[in-house]
């Protein structure tokens, strides 16, 4: 992902983190746990959650990389599902690992999110300044949703669509940007490094860096 550090600067607001339009009106946010069901309440509530919480911090004069982490650990990651985030970016590989190797990926993977965006997250200053509004019509097809997401920054408008599975309950699993997705670029890297060093040496190193 290092590759990318510019869109991921300018849209990581809108992967796990975007809130919507009326975010600093509504503080505190609705538990996703009581909102409606349909998958765009659910995105409204986290999403509405996660700004909230940011402002929130950010009142405090409170906010460092630490708390960043924190609050990452308890309003974004739960609503991630890292599992299946993991199974498509591993795509044909993922049939050859045993439990035990699918969740040293997974950990992998949930490691690099939270060492990629902290660092943005906590010089990120203009949460009360983020206008989002959540399309009402979103597209469904049994427990897989696409929900497309407008985003208005100091005069910077773009459009992106948020991936979601539903087991138990609705979770974030990818984003789109035009022709890009955070799960395609985990695919890529996690391609590049097996066909270079081998799934079974890609997992040593994963396990020493733990």
């Amino acid at each position: 992902m290092k590759f990318l550090p510019n869109i991921l600067k300018a849209f990581l607001v809108n992967f796990f983190l975007i809130g919507i339009i009326f975010a600093s009106e509504v503080c505190p946010s609705i538990s996703p746990k009581i909102a409606g069901d349909s998958p765009k309440d659910q995105v409204e509530a986290i999403l509405n959650g996660i700004v909230c919480s940011f402002i929130e911090l950010q009142s405090d004069n409170s906010e460092n990389s630490s708390s960043t982490l924190n609050l990452t650990k308890k309003k974004i990651l739960p609503y991630v599902d890292l599992q299946y985030f993991t199974e498509l970016a591993l795509k044909d590989y993922w049939d050859q690992l045993d439990l035990r190797e699918r969740k040293i990926f997974e950990r992998d993977i949930k490691n690099s999110l939270i060492e990629e965006y902290i660092d943005i997250l906590s010089g990120f200053k203009d949460w009360k300044d983020v206008q989002i509004s959540v399309d009402e019509d979103f597209t469904q097809k049994d427990n897989i949703a696409n929900i497309k997401v407008s985003v208005s920054l100091q005069n910077q408008n773009t459009t992106v669509t948020l991936k979601l599975i539903r087991k138990k309950r609705w979770k974030i699993y990818d984003l789109d940007y035009q022709t890009l997705s955070i799960v395609g670029i985990e695919k890529i890297g996690y391609d590049s490094k097996i066909k270079r060093q081998g799934i079974e040496k890609l997992i040593q190193k994963m396990l020493k860096k733990s």
